[in-house]
């Protein structure tokens, strides 16, 4: 196995005089659950679309799976076949049932009826859809289809899935399925990249990130690292009155402390430990702390992206 999947080496790519891409180089690495984040415009869209193979870049190089997935060559089709993905175009057929959908993709990418079937079988079994596996597709509810379009890019036993927001718009119950079955592919090796702006689950399954703004990558790394880096702790406090509230937080304000107000609801960044009990007046009703999030985190470097721009 490849320990590296994914290699994009100085990335250009121009849309007449629209530079989407603006020399991006990026690492996946073999069993790695990549999060790839970023605006809408940022070009995710078009990264996604290079490690396809479905365009080619303007210039600087492209290696998936050890080859140019745009060639038009034999390795190059068998780099695709080891490629699964999840996209907006979901690749169902609404008259066909759920199992036949799945043994006619993984036909198409090579594999006989056998072991098609068996293959289709398995993934439907685990993903919950074992007691609709016989019922046309244009039955199925939202969730049930997203799961069945999981399902697709999963079918040909690729080595590197492609998900391109997987869980949007899903039911508490897929959304779930899915995160335990993405889990596991990795467990068994397999590498996923995961774009989506539900930055929830991106924290609860990747491993790693990269954040794209403008073309450009603007963090690159650990997901725990970019959090314990730049997230920050926020100590909520809830007075009995929005008078103690403000009476604090002028305290706070006066020691630079970022401090925010909701009637008697206070919130604030504690930059170091802080023993506030010389600085309140009235009665606490509760307190309670948030530790860092990667939404923050996000929004951080995206907003500073845009002031800086």
């Amino acid at each position: 196995m490849k320990d590296t999947i994914v290699d994009l080496d100085g990335v250009h790519k121009f849309y007449g005089d629209f530079e989407a891409l603006r020399g991006i180089s990026l690492e996946v690495k073999s069993g790695q659950i990549f999060g790839y984040l970023g605006p809408n415009g940022s070009g995710k869209t078009t990264t996604i679309k290079l490690m396809l193979g479905l365009i080619k870049p303007s210039s600087g190089n492209v290696n998936v799976l050890g080859g140019d997935p745009f060639i038009d060559d034999l390795k190059a089709m068998d780099v695709r076949r080891n490629i699964g993905s999840m996209l907006e175009f979901d690749g169902i057929y609404e008259r066909l049932t759920g199992l036949q959908n799945l043994i006619f993709w993984a036909e198409l990418y090579g594999m006989k009826r056998q072991k098609a079937t068996e293959q289709a079988k398995v993934i439907i079994n685990s993903l919950k859809l074992s007691e609709w596996a016989d019922v046309q597709v244009v039955k199925y509810s939202y969730g049930m289809r997203k799961r069945l379009t999981f399902a697709r890019a999963l079918v040909s036993d690729p080595e590197f899935i492609v998900l391109d927001e997987p869980t949007v718009g899903v039911d508490p119950e897929s959304r779930y399925v899915m995160r335990n079955m993405i889990e596991n592919l990795a467990a068994q090796g397999k590498t996923i990249l995961f774009s989506s702006h539900d930055l929830e689950e991106v924290q609860k399954i990747c491993s790693h990130i990269a954040i794209l703004s403008k073309g450009e990558l603007i963090f690159n790394g650990p997901l725990k690292g970019a959090i314990n880096q730049l997230g920050r702790t926020k100590i909520f406090i809830h007075f009995e009155s929005p008078g103690d509230a403000n009476f604090l937080a002028k305290s706070l304000r006066e020691m630079d402390y970022e401090v925010k107000i909701e009637g008697p609801l206070l919130s604030f960044y504690p930059e170091h430990d802080l023993d506030i009990s010389n600085l309140t007046k009235g009665k606490i009703l509760d307190t309670w702390k948030v530790d860092a999030s990667l939404e923050e985190v996000y929004l951080k470097l995206v907003t500073d992206d845009e002031v800086d721009a």
